[in-house]
């Protein structure tokens, strides 16, 4: 439990830091403690959705709130098919396919820096919402595409934040009501350690959100790529 607390109290922080990088690191961590992948997507869409309301609030005046409405509609599709189709595969391929995409992901935006700002339409903002989606109740990793078109946008970093922020509080939302109308919620053995875990995460995400606009843009651009990599990798070896 102790363990657990403090991973997610990382995670927390990591997230509160770049805006969406608690899941990516909060999954390994916890998958290697020993908490199962489907107490693991739970715990991490909680805590996430909880943790995010407090950004979207504080971020508000910085959020674009149509791309955020855009990325959260898509999303709405590629969850229904994650919960309907997560009994169809092992948890191991799950671990597997999560990894895979959050490596590529990084990898494109390390191999091919932008070197001026590709703009974010319309029909990029639905795949990532389809595809995060997808990642949501599946694995829980559902911020890397997002992240990665908004990355590649070059927005701020208070904007890149906050419209994670709303995109996730309505993914993990839509994401928690499907997988319990499809009974693949499992929030059985989780008990009182769930608040516990999501007061750790509160913790870390505050601290993690104090340090936003205080960090070079080179060196928050560079953090955001290294942190889906080796998130991307330790998933995979978890596996």
């Amino acid at each position: 439990m102790i363990l657990g607390a403090l991973a997610i109290a990382f995670a927390g922080f990591i997230g509160g830091l770049t805006g969406f990088g608690a899941s990516l690191v909060g999954t390994p961590l916890l998958l290697l403690i020993g908490f199962p992948l489907p107490q693991v997507v739970v715990i991490n869409l909680i805590a996430t959705m909880i943790t995010r309301l407090a950004v979207l609030h504080r971020e508000r005046a910085h959020i674009a709130w149509r791309r955020v409405a855009v990325l959260g509609a898509a999303s709405l599709p590629g969850a229904a098919a994650g919960a309907l189709t997560l009994h169809l595969l092992p948890p191991s391929a799950l671990r597997i396919l999560a990894g895979t995409v959050v490596v590529l992901s990084g990898l494109r935006l390390l191999l091919r820096p932008a070197r001026e700002a590709r703009p974010a339409t319309t029909v990029k903002q639905t795949i990532a919402g389809l595809l995060g989606g997808y990642l949501s109740t599946t694995t829980s990793l559902n911020g890397a595409p997002p992240a990665v078109l908004l990355a590649s946008a070059k927005v701020p970093p208070r904007t890149f934040v906050g419209d994670l922020a709303g995109y996730f509080v309505v993914t993990n939302c839509l994401s928690l009501l499907l997988l319990v109308t499809a009974g693949q919620f499992d929030g059985a053995g989780l008990g009182a350690r769930l608040p516990i875990l999501v007061l750790a995460a509160l913790a870390g995400n505050l601290l993690g959100g104090r340090l936003i606009g205080r960090i070079p843009r080179t060196v928050f651009d560079r953090a955001i790529v290294a942190l889906i990599v080796t998130s991307g990798v330790v998933t995979i070896i978890s596996a």
